[in-house]
């Protein structure tokens, strides 16, 4: 049977990258791939989300500081954590309807 092909976006790509390369107990390349497996079709929206309920302390930390370094914006693991929040708020609200709303 021919294995599935995983579709990550690329902020999942990065967290299971550094769930793989990761030397705490518990974690590397097995551990990585079943997150891999959770994040498969996700957004980055979704990922954001997942990665803010999911992810401990530290790997948060860690996710922060690449963001950082990619983005060249001061950002830390709370700000990840209240993204997170948002989105799980903004997820649970009603679809709007537009021709409704500008009725």
């Amino acid at each position: 049977m021919a294995k599935k092909s995983l579709k990550l976006c690329r902020l999942a790509q990065h967290i299971v990258k550094l769930l793989a390369e990761s030397s705490r107990p518990g974690h590397g390349p097995t551990y990585a791939r079943d997150k891999a497996h959770e994040l498969d079709g996700l957004s980055t929206h979704e990922v954001v989300s997942w990665a803010g309920v999911c992810l401990d302390g530290r790997n948060r930390n860690s996710l922060a500081e690449a963001i950082e370094q990619a983005s060249g914006r001061d950002i830390n693991a709370i700000d990840l954590s209240a993204a997170a929040r948002a989105a799980v708020a903004i997820d649970a609200l009603p679809p709007l309807d537009l021709k409704e709303l500008l009725a």
